[in-house]
């Protein structure tokens, strides 16, 4: 339930007239610490809500971009650190068996 500025505007003014202007200002400031238009509406959810949908995906995409380039630098290279060892086994497992068969 919602007032508008008239409603709160007269209750602000019964408060002035039961308990004096000060108590009454210290009321409305605790009831509101930072008056009406600190508080956040439905919209203003819904706002904020699509904002950091849109920066959670963008982070997302970011994350998955830097990860793939990441995976593929490392798979490149542990194929070829992969390919490397094979070949140096194969020549050291064929050239004496090779040399050792023709003489």
């Amino acid at each position: 339930m919602s007032i508008d500025e008239i409603e709160r505007t007269a209750m602000v003014q019964q408060l002035i007239n039961t308990l004096g202007e000060q108590p009454a200002n210290t009321l409305m400031k605790c009831i509101l610490p930072d008056g009406a238009d600190q508080v956040a509406t439905k919209a203003d959810i819904d706002t904020l809500r699509a904002a950091t949908k849109a920066n959670l995906n963008t982070l997302e995409e970011r994350l998955k971009s830097y990860v793939d380039a990441t995976v593929a630098t490392a798979l490149a290279k542990q194929t070829r650190t992969l390919m490397l060892t094979m070949a140096s086994f194969a020549l050291t497992s064929w050239v004496p068996l090779t040399v050792g068969a023709l003489t």
